[in-house]
């Protein structure tokens, strides 16, 4: 029954039942990813100054038992383009990045961050990625496969009309 309620909202994703879990909500996919990883002290988890309340205390939370670093790279506002963000945003990452952590649609600013492009070169660094679409399942096309993200979490109550309690995780099948 699980596999058949999956397999439209996978054909609306773009990927496969497979890479798909019912999760209650987006904060709730970040925190299952966030709390399984191992981090070290000298780790670092990336993020903009566009993130939500919750999440940045779970991360800022799970590094001060670890002793990573959570680190709040700025993108000002207003955003000319998607290669001025990708390039601010990029000016964060170092040796230490382990992790990058984004909205997809920021909370606060409800600014779009172009994830595609960050995952994109965080793959070619051997960086892992979650992104937090809390904001982006029926607001956008959403082409999870395509997309690049390791991990994706997102809502199906904002606007895809579903009832409170019903959001996804995606991980990428490799």
């Amino acid at each position: 029954l699980d596999r058949q309620a999956r397999q439209p909202l996978a054909e609306y994703l773009h990927t496969a039942v497979d890479n798909l879990v019912f999760v209650p909500n987006a904060t709730h996919g970040v925190n299952i990813i966030a709390r399984s990883l191992a981090l070290a002290p000298d780790d670092e988890i990336l993020t903009s100054d566009h993130e939500y309340g919750a999440c940045d205390y779970t991360w800022e939370f799970l590094c001060q038992k670890s002793g990573a670093r959570y680190k709040h790279q700025p993108i000002p506002l207003p955003a000319r383009s998607e290669a001025e963000m990708l390039a601010q945003f990029w000016q964060g990452v170092t040796d230490r990045t382990r992790v990058i952590y984004l909205s997809h649609i920021t909370s606060p600013t409800a600014l779009r961050l172009p994830v595609e492009a960050i995952c994109q070169r965080a793959r070619q660094a051997g960086i892992l990625t979650l992104v937090d679409g809390a904001h982006a399942p029926g607001q956008i096309d959403l082409n999870l496969d395509a997309l690049g993200a390791d991990f994706y979490t997102g809502n199906l109550h904002k606007w895809m009309l579903s009832p409170k309690g019903a959001g996804f995780l995606y991980a990428r099948p490799d």
